[in-house]
């Protein structure tokens, strides 16, 4: 399993300029907000760290989460992404989850991307689980290629 960082050359500009918080402006005052932040920058290692490891995420013990979370980021690092754009939406499933809020994160050079659902509790990450029937509040984004988390869990 790799981080961006591994790939990372640190003097991508845009990088930076979408990324405020690289040089300290933004503080991550809770869980879900380092969650986010590690995962729009591709560093599983910090994902990992961050999560509860007494929690299941997508149904699963927490490190075969993070294996095939990390499986995905290697994917979107392949492909040349160096960071995730995040974008809002929800749920669009009327059978599961239905307008439960989540985030799609982009990635910056290939538009592959996950959609995830990320269940939230006072700033504490309670799940995170992939959408199969995501809706951005952003109708005007471009994706590509959808990078599953768990491929045995995709829809027939």
């Amino acid at each position: 399993m790799r981080n961006k960082k591994d790939s990372f050359e640190g003097n991508d500009e845009a990088f930076i300029a979408e990324n405020p918080n690289d040089s300290g402006d933004i503080a991550l005052k809770t869980q879900v907000d380092s969650v986010l932040y590690f995962l729009q920058r591709l560093d599983i290692s910090m994902i990992s760290y961050v999560l509860d490891d007494k929690k299941t995420y997508q149904n699963i013990e927490k490190r075969l989460f993070i294996k095939k979370l990390g499986a995905a980021v290697d994917e979107l690092i392949d492909a040349g992404d160096t960071y995730l754009n995040r974008y809002d939406g929800v749920c669009n499933c009327k059978t599961y989850n239905f307008n439960c809020k989540g985030f799609s994160l982009v990635g910056n050079k290939s538009n592959d991307y996950l959609d995830l659902i990320i269940e939230i509790q006072d700033g504490v990450v309670l799940d995170i689980y992939e959408c199969f029937s995501f809706k951005c509040e952003n109708q005007e984004i471009i994706k590509n290629e959808y990078i599953g988390i768990d491929k045995s869990d995709y829809p027939l």
